[in-house]
């Protein structure tokens, strides 16, 4: 087993969680700045930074309900052996609490 393996991926993933949080700061002060000076785009030295408006759908509860059948369908398949699945590997860190 190649411990050093294991060690650098899990510095690399304490790393890119630190950089996202760091991120996520920094987006929500650059969002401020720019809708106090109602600009939809600014562009700097490292690039250009443009405001866009995303949808957030709110569904009448006739959606919501053929949803929630679809789901129940979903497991109804899976669970009789109607539907069928692709196993791939996937990697699983758990970072151990300091």
């Amino acid at each position: 087993m190649n411990e050093q393996l294991y060690e650098n991926y899990a510095v690399l993933d304490a790393q890119i969680k630190e950089l996202t949080k760091k991120k996520d700061e920094i987006k929500v002060s650059i969002l401020e700045d720019m809708s106090v000076d109602k600009s939809p785009s600014m562009v700097t030295a490292v690039g250009k930074f443009t405001v866009s408006l995303l949808k957030t759908w709110t569904y009448p509860a006739l959606v919501t309900e053929a949803e929630e059948e679809f789901k129940a369908l979903k497991a109804t398949q899976e669970s009789n052996g109607n539907a069928t699945f692709v196993e791939k590997p996937s990697l699983r860190f758990t970072q151990i609490k300091l």
